[in-house]
């Protein structure tokens, strides 16, 4: 249990080191959205706001959206959610009936199972998503691929890497565009 609570005290520090950093960083205020990042539990389930205005879907979002379709991303990030998903409950499975803890103990080593576990898939669509850039980019006109990155920069909300990696199944604007053109 004193495991699970320095854990957990860990947790609230690192992510309010995070937000700050963040902020410093990309000096774009946080608002409620960061101080609900920091509560354990809740920020399993508070969403980073990730496009000041909607971009244009143009050529390249038809592609990049193609790319998904014909590269199977979509089942194939559902199978990795299955995996998770049973990871998560064998997980609960030990801490109940292994080691006889309560259900919500359970809930909270999960929590924290799945900070790592978040990053990891994170990295995973990151993969998908730079693939179906690169797919989009090569059957493009390269004018219209770099408007869109363009569009695409202008339009999002600029956050670090590290911290979009913590947060967000898309990586950044900026990465895709180094990506993809090197800048």
């Amino acid at each position: 249990m004193i495991w699970l609570i320095t854990l957990l005290i860990m947790e609230v520090v690192l992510k309010s080191v995070l937000e700050v950093r963040e902020r410093r960083s990309t000096q774009v205020r946080g608002g409620v959205f960061a101080i609900l990042r920091i509560v354990p539990l809740l920020n399993d389930f508070v969403p980073l706001p990730e496009h000041r205005k909607d971009p244009e879907s143009g050529k390249f979002a038809a592609a990049h959206e193609e790319a998904h379709k014909k590269l199977h991303h979509g089942l194939l990030r559902n199978m990795v959610k299955v995996v998770m998903l049973f990871l998560s409950l064998g997980i609960i499975a030990l801490v109940v009936g292994r080691y006889g803890m309560p259900f919500w103990i359970a809930i909270l080593w999960l929590h924290l199972a799945a900070i790592p576990g978040r990053i990891v898939f994170h990295t995973y669509c990151w993969g998908q998503e730079l693939e179906a850039d690169r797919y989009a980019f090569e059957h493009v006109e390269k004018n219209i691929a770099k408007n869109a990155l363009r569009n695409l920069v202008e339009c999002e909300i600029p956050y670090t890497p590290f911290f979009a990696l913590m947060y967000r199944e898309h990586p950044t604007a900026a990465v895709r565009r180094k990506r993809l053109l090197g800048k």
